[in-house]
Parts: structure tokens; sequence; C-alpha cells
């Protein structure tokens, strides 16, 4: 599997603290299943400004050392980028890293609270330089959990979703649960990511989201979708390639044990 968003570079953000901390995060995502993973350390204009070369020297320094220590994990430079309408002139001027340095795909994060009104002006910005916008975790967002299909609007632009692994155990709390797999169930989603922040609570956990989707939507949105982000290669974001509805009772009953089982192993274990 492949992680495009997390926050393992150590001492950066409010990711891991410190080396060891890295480490034990690419352990507990190689036991996981995943092969490669995006760093992506937060970029706030005006406040957390994150130089991006800085970044690529950090993830050289963490191969190095997982390869000293012989875990099978590769560690890619990235950014997890606050929308302000100042995004595409810091891109124009060179301030932004794309995801895996390949100048195609931006991770964005909306604010938490609302939806911005020039958010779809700014996405539309970036599509016309030739950037894939991925939405992070907009399960997240207020607007969007009170409205789900708000999440279309950018879909119809070109944006692509993210949806974190941890919240549809639970862990991020049930407004958040629920819209995930809302979005899921109605094919808005094309990847599913840990947002990992430490080796705890929010660990890189994902193996267990296989119980939570069908083998075509858990095959599309864990390893093809991630796999042409590494490639450079374009995604159709009006593409529906999966449909959650079909989920039988049982199998949804299913989920709701495991959900509430994995949160309590999140919290307590890890």
């Amino acid at each position: 599997m492949i992680d495009i968003h997390s926050h393992i570079l150590p001492a950066i953000d409010d990711g891991s603290p410190d080396l060891e901390t890295s480490v034990k995060m690419a352990q507990i995502a190689v036991s996981e299943g995943i092969t490669e993973m995006i760093a992506t350390p937060h970029f706030i204009e005006k406040d957390k400004e994150t130089d991006k070369n800085t970044i690529i020297q950090k993830v050289e320094e963490l191969n190095r050392e997982l390869a000293h220590r012989s875990i099978d994990l590769t560690i890619l430079p990235g950014q997890e980028i606050f929308l302000t309408p100042g995004v595409p002139d810091l891109y124009d001027r060179g301030k932004l890293l794309t995801l895996c340095d390949g100048d195609k795909y931006l991770l964005v994060e909306l604010p938490l609270m609302s939806i911005p009104l020039y958010a779809l002006d700014v996405i539309h910005s970036l599509k016309l330089k030739g950037l894939n916008v991925i939405l992070a975790h907009p399960e997240r967002n207020i607007e969007i959990a009170r409205n789900p299909g708000r999440l279309r609007e950018f879909i119809k632009i070109g944006a692509l979703v993210q949806v974190n692994s941890l919240t549809l155990f639970g862990v991020l709390g049930k407004n958040a649960k629920h819209t995930a797999e809302n979005i899921i169930n109605s094919g808005m989603a094309h990847f599913i990511a840990t947002d990992c922040h430490t080796a705890r609570t929010r660990s890189p956990r994902i193996k267990r989201i296989m119980k939570f989707l069908t083998e075509d939507a858990a095959k599309l949105l864990l390893k093809d979708n991630p796999s042409k982000v590494l490639k450079g290669k374009d995604i159709d974001s009006k593409l529906e390639a999966y449909d959650g509805k079909d989920i039988g009772f049982f199998k949804k009953l299913t989920v709701f044990i495991d959900s509430i089982k994995n949160a309590r192993e999140v919290r307590h274990d890890f």
C-alpha cells in the first residue's frame, strides 16, 4: 500500500517530534503493509511556511536511517498546504512542494470550520496551472459534515478527495466517521491515507480498513490511485470506479462493531 499523507518527518511540524518516533512510525507502517509513504509537513501561509528544500533534505536523511536499520519503507517528499487565496502565487514563486516533488499533485487542506468563498476559484486556478488538487480529509470540515454533497462542487472542477483511515476507525469522532463513510459510499473518495502524526494514537494504521471496503474499492483507494500519484499519472476525479452502496446489512454490522473495537485499540494500545 501507498500512504500519500503523513507527518513522519522529525521535528518539522506537529507530527513526529524526533528521529526515534519517526523510526517507530516507519516500523508500524511496514507492519501495516505500507511500502511507500509521502511525508507532507504542514505549510500555512504567513504562519508556518516550511521550506521545501528542508523537507527534501529531511526525507533523504530519514531514508538513509531507515535503510541503515533495514526498515523497508521509502519516504517521498510533499506538503499539506492550508488553502488560502495566495496558494497559486506561492506555487508560481516556487514556495510549495508538490507530492513526490513531481509538479503534478498538490495536497490541500480546507479550514475545519468552513468552506471559504474563494476555495473553488483557487482550486480552479491551480488546475489551470496543470496541477491536480487533492483535498486532505474533507470529512473533518464542518460544512461538508453537514452536507457531504458539497464535495461534488470540488470534484466537478477536477479536485480529488482523500479520507483519513483513522477517521473510519472512529478516532476523530462520530460525525467525521459518518461523513467519511458517506463520502466513500457515494463514490466521492479517491484515496485513503493515514495522516499519521505519532507512533501511538495517530499512528500509520491502515490495514484494518480492508474490512470497511469492497475489494475493488480497497484496490482503487489504497493502491491504484496512490500509485498514479507516485508515477505522475492523471486521475479522473469524476470517475466513480466503485460503489459502497451494495454492502449488505451484515457487512455493515461487522463494520460498525469493528469500528468500535478499532477506536478503543487505537486510543489505548498505540
